[in-house]
């Protein structure tokens, strides 16, 4: 049995990996899914190499997989994506590339450690909307919601509720914010987005 490191399923006998985009800059750039490259070698309906299904997203590191920036094969194409700690000038800002392997945290969103100003830190790759985008002292960080969210499949129950009956009690959102957002897209199959669904259903009958 080989097991992905990312989405933790066995390569030969699973679905889909769960790494969707790598980011190039900031910008995202999805990953073509089985079948859908030349270079795409089939077998009973599964990548030749890496044995996900047809329509499924490759396991990282596959050699077939494609590059999403040029569309050559990312394993050597020589494309440089955030995610591989390219980091660049920002070595001139204390930032440095550890040197760690990928990873994915609860949400399924690629995961890179970085060091900042000597201090360990862990990336998550995200697209998130402005929306979710608010600014404390100067600097650009994510709203109490959006934070509520990502963080759900990270913390204990009793954790995240004590968080989110903390937020809700300052007025950082209300419940009405949180349904709306959570009804949006993007939110579909979002795992923190179900955590927080089945946390304020039960609050909301309490």
């Amino acid at each position: 049995m080989a097991i992905c490191p990312f989405c933790l399923t066995d390569m030969l006998s699973g679905r889909s990996c769960t790494v969707g985009a790598l980011h190039f800059a900031g910008r995202r750039f999805a990953l073509p899914p089985v079948g859908r490259h030349p270079h795409d070698v089939l077998a009973a309906g599964r990548c030749g190499d890496c044995g996900v299904e047809r329509g499924g997203l490759h396991h990282l590191g596959c050699d077939l997989q494609a590059c999403p920036r040029c569309r050559g094969q990312l394993l050597s194409c020589g494309c440089r994506f955030d995610e591989d700690g390219d980091v660049g000038d920002e070595e001139d800002a204390g930032i440095h590339d550890l040197g760690a392997p990928l990873g994915v945290d609860g949400n399924g969103l690629l995961t890179t450690q970085r060091s900042v100003g000597g201090i360990d830190v862990v990336v998550h790759h995200a697209d998130i909307p402005d929306s979710d985008i608010t600014e404390r002292h100067g600097i650009r960080v994510t709203t109490a919601l959006r934070t509520a969210i990502d963080l759900a499949p990270e913390l204990e129950p009793g954790d995240l509720r004590a968080m989110v009956d903390d937020f809700l009690g300052r007025g950082l959102f209300t419940l009405a914010e949180a349904w709306e957002r959570l009804g949006r897209p993007d939110m579909e199959g979002y795992a923190g987005a179900e955590i927080m669904r089945r946390l304020l259903d039960d609050r909301r009958g309490s």
